[in-house]
């Protein structure tokens, strides 16, 4: 005999816990002790769940050979008579999700998870067991049930993964809030309603309040669940809530940052102190009981200080012509990593310690640090509180902020000088948090991903932060994704950040997909392939580190902020969080929103384009994708690093890379004429001039080379590019091109050809079909879509009808036909017959007159 068993009276979690088991284990039976509890018998009568289960007094048990015992790991709470029923042979297994003490001998699969049925479940889906509609809906709604909806401190990030997946096999969420019994009442929620309606802000010493009444004529049941609910929903960082009724003001207080004393508010108090306090007024109204609450608020509010009694002062500063070594030894002999740069009596920027180190390392000590410096600062006035420049640090995601005083420059606030303020070291102890409030109130784009991303592709994103959650790992969908999404553009590369181990998280993620995984362990990343040509790259939030300038960095782990730091302009180096409790929250740390939104290219740091020179070529093709515009002083980089040589430093085969996207861009002259006014592309391709012959000659290529390939197929763009831009190129330029970019070995003779063509076209000036076979003498889409380039509109017109005469004609007459109708011998003769024969049908011989002609043609030749 075979049983699937659980506790005495089993709840929905273990109802369910064993059911989903019995799909395990299908030849056990399911027998229960004690009775069902009520809400689980109505959900079994009001469905169709082809059940079989029995109480233990209804069979006999005997012969027990196996017993899985479910939601308990305790023999003790089984039916008395399974007890009893054990054999020294009897297999016995658990399942549990609670944390108990294990014996050595207990088998079976122990997770801390809310429910039970969230540890079945997750056995059926690696077994691959199909699940009905109601069935998921009896798994949901266990574990719903068993979680508090979410709410219980035992929850775990894959209780909300399992009850996701089950609603997408079809459970019904409206029937998950009959069952549950978390659901807020009607009354709830209009009291909610009403709280909402009443809410209104104060401000004491510069801390916003936020104050919510209602008046009822009894105090109704839950009201802390209400106002857990509203605190929320609301996500502020002090919340008062009053409820007045006949004889009380019951009020609730809510506190993220301070840790409140009431111990002097008078009135009946159930939980008092910290950041959650609960209690009631006798004869009061909600005026005096608001004026009592704020006046606590005050006396707990520590008196702000101003910004003038914690800054740094006198402010040690660079001169704008001194040596970046000069100021990064002034650094390391005073501990300042933050010094403004005055040029002139003028503030200019900011000289970090991180960039000046940077600089240093790639050999420009002797730079001025004009150069190197950051021109974006941030400032506020020495009448300031602590309080306003804690935000602004946070909010522009800086170290450092100057401190004026009339215009002057007075003195400066570090994160040290906050850390010595209690108020500023609450706010700036944990940052990432208060980022993430911020950001999250400014950029919820959920609603987005809805509407502009196609319903699979959300599905997926939605499972990714599952699995995040699952792991402990805060995921996001990061880059071009991010950027194309705020823009309404589709973008299907899916790149994935975790903060962890991105290779155990596909890894993980693989358990529910069959897909393909190959690991890239040195740049701790993975690429996922599904069967459908999908791919997602999930790596690990990194730094990068250059150790000399222009060479491939190497990578460590890091945090999402470092991560977006370490990308090339600001518009790509936005996230969109995936987790369940954060889905679709835009996570901007360095006003990347603000650029694209006034389509502004910018770098992230003074040195970008000297750790990667192949961003210059980047800037300029997002810059013409986008019609966006460099930034002026991103566009002063760009120059400076390119004049100075650093694309020499790049291999070619990285430059070819880059420098094909932009010519595969919907405008490659524009990107073309951008990189020459920049002086790239002369640094590109030395001794070659990007004149007004060679703009004409681009221009006709990029306008007719797609019309031309229907008739001659794709030509390899980066080939035909170079052959206009090098066709006055002397040899010697030409082969360090080959070399430098990886071309073939005969590219010179292929260029050679060209040229020669090209020649011969313009002088002789064919007109009909067959003078440009003759002529051209070639097939290659290069050297054709090279020739056309030299040719003006109504030559053009001329060589377009040569190509479609020349992509429909076919011969029915080939060499075979020769030989064995007419009698000729293998030899040259051959294919001069051929070639006279295609000539004529280029210029109209009909495919009926060709035996005519060849007999016409040989008799002329004395052929019989």
């Amino acid at each position: 005999m075979k049983v699937i068993t659980t506790h005495r009276n089993p709840d929905f979690d273990a109802f369910a816990s064993a059911v989903a088991a019995q799909k395990i284990y299908p030849d056990h039976m399911i027998v229960f002790g004690g009775q069902l509890v009520p809400a689980l018998k109505r959900f079994l009568s009001s469905k169709s769940l082809l059940l079989s289960f029995y109480y233990v007094n209804e069979i006999r048990i005997s012969n027990l050979s196996s017993l899985i015992i479910v939601d308990t790991s305790d023999l003790k709470r089984i039916p008395a008579s399974l007890q009893q029923s054990i054999q020294r042979n009897t297999d016995v297994k658990f399942y549990d999700h609670h944390r108990t003490s294990l014996s050595e001998t207990q088998k079976g699969i122990f997770k801390d998870l809310g429910a039970c049925t969230t540890l079945m479940c997750n056995q059926l889906r690696k077994k691959k067991k199909e699940i009905s509609r109601n069935e998921a809906t009896l798994f949901a709604t266990a574990i719903y049930r068993e979680t508090g909806n979410f709410t219980h401190a035992s929850t775990r990030a894959q209780d909300l993964s399992t009850a996701a997946w089950l609603i997408d096999l079809g459970a019904r969420p409206d029937d998950l809030g009959i069952y549950s019994g978390y659901k807020l009442s009607a009354s709830q929620q209009r009291l909610i309603e009403s709280l909402i309606l009443g809410l209104r802000r104060t401000s004491i010493r510069g801390v916003e309040i936020n104050i919510a009444s209602a008046r009822r004529d009894f105090l109704p049941g839950g009201l802390s669940l209400v106002v857990e609910k509203l605190w929320s929903f609301l996500g502020v960082e002090n919340l008062v809530v009053l409820l007045e009724t006949n004889n009380r003001v019951y009020y609730t207080l809510r506190s993220k940052y301070m840790n409140l004393d009431t111990a002097e508010l008078d009135g009946v108090q159930r939980n008092s102190g910290g950041s959650y306090t609960l209690g009631y007024f006798e004869n009061c109204t909600s005026a005096e009981a608001e004026e009592k609450i704020i006046k606590n608020f005050e006396n707990n509010i520590e008196r702000l200080i101003k910004v003038r009694d914690i800054m740094s002062s006198p402010v040690r500063t660079a001169l704008a012509e001194m040596k970046v070594e000069d100021v990064f030894k002034i650094m390391q002999r005073t501990g300042h990593h933050t010094l403004p740069v005055v040029d002139q009596e003028k503030l200019v920027g900011i000289a970090k310690y991180r960039n000046t180190e940077k600089a240093i390392r790639h050999g420009l000590a002797a730079r001025r640090i004009i150069e190197v410096m950051d021109r974006f600062f941030v400032t506020a006035s020495v009448d300031d509180s602590v309080q306003a420049v804690t935000d602004k640090m946070i909010e522009n995601d800086t170290t450092a902020i100057l401190i004026l005083d009339g215009g002057i420059l007075s003195g400066i606030v570090t994160r040290t000088d906050l850390l010595k303020s209690t108020f500023g070291r609450r706010r700036i102890i944990d940052p990432g948090e208060k980022i993430g409030d911020q950001n999250y109130a400014k950029f919820p784009v959920e609603d987005l991903i809805e509407e502009r991303v196609e319903k699979r592709i959300v599905t997926m994103l939605r499972f990714l932060g599952a699995v995040g959650s699952e792991l402990n790992m805060p995921t996001y969908i990061v880059g071009g994704f991010v950027r194309d999404l705020l823009l309404n553009k589709k973008n299907l590369d899916l790149d994935i950040v975790v903060e962890g181990n991105a290779n155990l998280f596909a890894e993980t993620f693989k358990k529910y997909f069959n897909i393909k995984i190959v690991e890239h362990r040195e740049f701790l990343a993975s690429s996922m392939f599904f069967n459908d040509g999908l791919r997602i790259d999930v790596a690990t939030a990194r730094t990068e580190y250059y150790k000399k300038p222009a060479i491939l960095p190497e990578v460590e782990m890091s945090t999402i902020k470092k991560d977006l730091y370490r990308r090339d302009f600001s518009i790509n180096a936005m996230a969109i969080k995936l987790n369940q409790e954060d889905f679709g929250i835009l996570i901007d740390f360095f006003g990347s929103r603000k650029d694209l939104s006034k389509g502004i290219i910018r770098a992230l740091h003074p040195l970008s384009f000297i750790e990667d020179p192949t961003r210059i070529l980047r800037a300029v093709r997002f810059e013409q994708r986008f019609g966006f515009e460099i930034e002026v002083r991103t566009a002063e980089l760009l120059k400076q690093c390119a004049a100075e040589g650093y694309l020499d430093r790049v291999t070619g085969q990285r430059l070819r890379d880059e420098l094909s996207k932009a010519i595969e861009e919907p405008l490659p002259l524009k990107a073309l004429r951008r990189l020459a006014s920049l002086g790239v592309m002369e640094k590109l391709f030395p001794e070659t001039e990007f004149d007004r012959e060679t703009d004409i000659r681009l221009q006709r290529y990029f306008l007719r080379r797609e019309r031309n390939a229907l008739l001659i197929g794709e030509d390899r763009m980066f080939y035909t590019l170079l052959m206009i831009i090098l066709r006055k190129s002397d040899s010697k330029s030409v082969e360090w091109c080959i070399a430098r970019y990886g071309l073939p070995k005969n590219y010179l003779e292929r260029l050679n050809d060209a040229i020669a063509t090209a020649g011969i076209i313009v002088n002789e000036k064919p007109e009909t079909p067959s003078q440009f076979y003759r002529s051209l003498k070639t097939n290659k889409p290069e050297i054709l879509n090279f020739v056309n380039s030299y040719l003006d509109e109504q030559e053009d017109l001329l060589f377009l009808a040569y190509l479609k005469k020349l992509n429909d004609t076919k011969l029915s007459i080939n060499g075979n036909v020769l030989k064995t109708r007419y009698g000729m011998r293998e030899g040259p003769e051959i294919r001069d017959v051929l070639d006279e024969l295609f000539c004529a049908r280029l210029d109209g011989l009909t495919k009926d007159k060709e035996d005519e002609f060849v007999r016409e043609y040989l008799k002329g030749r004395g052929w019989k």
